[in-house]
């Protein structure tokens, strides 16, 4: 008898153990569904990356300026998490707004975000496609579009890019994405704040799910021992909307905004000669 208890404990034991092992295989691959050709995503986070307790945050505003003297943002570039070259470059980049030049925003000027920057451009939804090799992303503005590979791993050698390459997989319920490989360029930045970073770049973003499927909410991970003394995390979230995405060109009448508005701008991205 005693015999015959310790066997239906064993089997009960081992019949836990696989369906333990099954379920949390299940968890790690469920995959969170954001594609759809009827709807998108518009930014519910506005224009800055949210701080996660517990962590290092995003670099900020410059605390000693008041937005009432201004429409431009300054940044913090005494921050004490930046190298001394990052924040010199921040503090020329301030004396440019208070000496009368608009602030760099590279939605507006029409060059790429990068990542993680491009996260955060809030006047237009996002949109997804997701294959099993791959998922886009696909930003309404200029039909900007990031690609995330799911069935590689990192190049030896990644080519720079403004997006960089980016390796994705599914975990617990969400999308883990590790990018490397970023272009090194004056208007490259991580934020709204004009920080820059080096080639040495690395940047984790955990992208899911939430308030019932009617929202994405996506946490970042920034990490450039070139640029920053210790990596800083930050959150952003965005908002379901029934819109089918549509077409949108950023770069027609730009130069006559600048001519007739008379604003100090950055140059746009133009082409000398033909790509084809």
């Amino acid at each position: 008898m005693l015999r015959k208890l310790l066997l239906c404990g064993a089997a009960l034991i081992a019949w836990a153990a696989t369906c333990i092992a099954a379920q949390t295989r299940e968890a790690e691959s469920a995959v969170p569904n954001f594609a759809s050709a009827n709807f998108g995503w518009q930014p519910a986070t506005f224009l800055d990356f949210e701080p996660i307790e517990g962590k290092a945050p995003p670099i900020g505003p410059d605390p000693t300026y008041s937005p009432g003297r201004g429409i431009e943002r300054l940044s913090d570039a005494e921050n004490s998490n930046l190298k001394p070259w990052a924040a010199a470059q921040m503090r020329m980049h301030n004396d440019l707004v208070r000496n009368g030049h608009r602030a760099f925003n590279a939605q507006s000027r029409c060059w790429p975000g990068g990542v993680p920057g491009q996260l955060l451009f809030v006047a237009e939804p996002l949109y997804f496609i997701q294959t099993p090799q791959e998922v886009w992303m696909i930003w309404q503005r200029n039909q900007q579009v990031r690609r995330i590979y799911l069935n590689r791993e990192h190049s030896e050698n990644p080519q720079p890019s403004w997006f960089g390459e980016s390796i994705g997989r599914y975990e617990n319920g969400e999308l883990v994405i590790d990018t490397v490989g970023f272009v090194e360029h004056p208007y490259s930045f991580v934020d709204n704040y004009r920080t820059p970073h080096t080639k040495d770049l690395h940047v984790v973003e955990r992208w899911k799910l939430v308030d019932g499927g009617n929202a994405i909410e996506a946490t970042v991970m920034v990490e450039d021992p070139g640029a920053f003394n210790a990596p800083w995390w930050g959150k952003a979230r965005w908002h379901k909307v029934s819109r089918p995405i549509s077409e949108s060109i950023c770069a027609e009448n730009n130069l006559n905004y600048e001519t007739f508005f008379k604003l100090n701008e950055y140059p746009m991205p133009e082409a000398k000669t033909p790509d084809f």
